[in-house]
């Protein structure tokens, strides 16, 4: 019996032992209103608190959407035949002190998909296209560690490019963007307390071992 109520303790000791520090994820995000371009938006997220445990790594995700709706013309006495393409460019800036690729990233927000031919005062609609894009900015550590917020700001810069036409051809568009950002903290929390139930167990054991040994003397 004596040997059966050691093993039990030990279990039992064991389950309050198993404090041992596993990673965590703490996340925040924000996503701003569309806004016919070009934007200028801004969105605030948190510092990791080192008070919580040891910042392993960050993940902070930018993101931006766009929307446009585009139609062209040809002003030309004859038919041209061109390719178009039109993009938007996205900046960011941070006050926290990391960077980020100029552009981060672009979308569509209008392409021929190739050449096509367009008679003389003829129209074109492309439609409505809407995409949207990404990029991921991992470190330096030291960066995201802090107190209170950092900002995220961003801008974009729109950009059309014809090839052939003649230069007659005429782009109407009207597009709406907007931009946001999402971070990931994997950190290891600082070593727990044995939780209530497994201080409890022990101390069940405990007296268990005690009134054991009181029947055997």
């Amino acid at each position: 019996m004596k040997k059966n109520m050691i093993a039990a303790l030990l279990a039992v000791s064991s389950i309050a032992a198993t404090g041992s520090a596993q990673a965590n994820i703490i996340t925040a995000t924000f996503l701003n209103p569309m806004l016919t371009t070009e934007i200028n938006q801004s969105g605030l997220l948190p510092l990791f608190d080192a008070s919580l445990g040891t910042l392993n790594s960050v993940t902070l995700k930018l993101v931006g959407n766009s929307e446009s709706t585009t139609s062209l013309f040809n002003g030309a006495a004859q038919s041209q035949t061109f390719s178009f393409q039109s993009l938007l460019n996205y900046f960011f800036t941070f006050s926290n002190g990391v960077s980020v690729g100029t552009p981060a990233f672009t979308t569509t927000l209008a392409t021929t998909g190739g050449f096509v031919t367009l008679g003389s005062s003829a129209a074109l609609n492309l439609g409505t296209t809407t995409d949207s894009g990404s990029a991921v900015v991992t470190g330096p550590l030291a960066n995201f560690i802090g107190s209170g917020n950092f900002t995220v700001g961003c801008t974009t810069l729109s950009g059309s490019s014809f090839t052939g036409g003649g230069g007659n051809i005429n782009n109407n568009q009207t597009t709406t963007a907007n931009c946001g950002a999402d971070i990931s903290y994997d950190y290891t929390p600082t070593t727990r307390v044995p939780e209530p139930t497994a201080l409890w167990l022990l101390g069940v054991g405990l007296l268990g071992l005690v009134g054991a040994r009181r029947k055997l003397s």
